[in-house]
């Protein structure tokens, strides 16, 4: 056995432990409230946004897991971001559940890219969300939601359908929003059942958009991130 003082000790402070980092929490996933409140938000969590909607009688937030269009104002998810957001006021958290959206630009898929390259397959794609998944920490179960963009009439449903299909069979449940610019949108049980609201903009320039669960029933439910 070794002699040699322990790490961190007053007479080996070579190494020591930073405890001014928070501690990551886990979230997990369940079953998300019927006729809940939420709203979608492009912009990294603030307690001032946090704050303002909870007294507002909102119970949950969508945060996109990626830039929608190279613009420095969309700030993908992040795990410490979610472990903010779902965190317990004792732990500095919102507590606010959480759902994430992939934007989903669906004529990428047909185009080919600036550099010539053939469009992306399905499977590359699934592979992209289900890697955002992984650097924003959402827990296995979650709801994911692709935000369909600029739907082009050479997408199939057979394409959409696998990218849905790769990211189920990682262990998550999918569902598909329409495109952003419809002010108004009422989804069937296939989907959240929800209405949208237009846009209002923050203070920071950053978008929020409101939009309700329905009765979130059959076989299929909605689940979000809890802590």
């Amino acid at each position: 056995m070794s002699n040699a003082p322990a790490l961190g000790s007053k007479d080996n402070p070579g190494y020591v432990k930073i405890t001014n980092t928070p501690e990551l929490q886990h979230a997990y996933s369940t079953v998300a409230h019927p006729h809940s409140k939420g709203f979608i938000y492009n912009g990294t969590m603030k307690p001032s946004i946090a704050d303002k909607y909870k007294s507002e009688g909102y119970t949950f937030c969508m945060r996109n897991l990626n830039q929608s269009d190279g613009s420095s104002q969309y700030i993908p998810l992040t795990a410490q971001e979610t472990n903010r957001i779902t965190g317990t006021n004792d732990q500095h958290g919102y507590e606010l559940a959480l759902m994430p959206v992939y934007i989903l630009d669906s004529s990428a898929l047909t185009n080919k890219t600036t550099s010539g390259n053939t469009a992306p397959t399905p499977s590359a794609v699934a592979a992209d969300v289900l890697s955002a998944l992984s650097t924003a920490a959402i827990p296995i179960g979650t709801t994911v939601w692709l935000q369909l963009t600029k739907a082009d009439k050479g997408v199939t449903s057979d394409q959409i359908q696998a990218i849905e299909h790769q990211i189920f069979q990682s262990g998550y449940s999918v569902g598909i929003l329409g495109d952003e610019v419809q002010q108004q949108q009422q989804t069937n049980a296939r989907v959240l059942e929800s209405t949208y609201t237009p846009f209002e903009q923050s203070g920071s320039g950053a978008k929020v958009r409101t939009i309700t669960i329905g009765d979130n029933t059959g076989s299929f439910p909605i689940y979000w991130a809890v802590q």
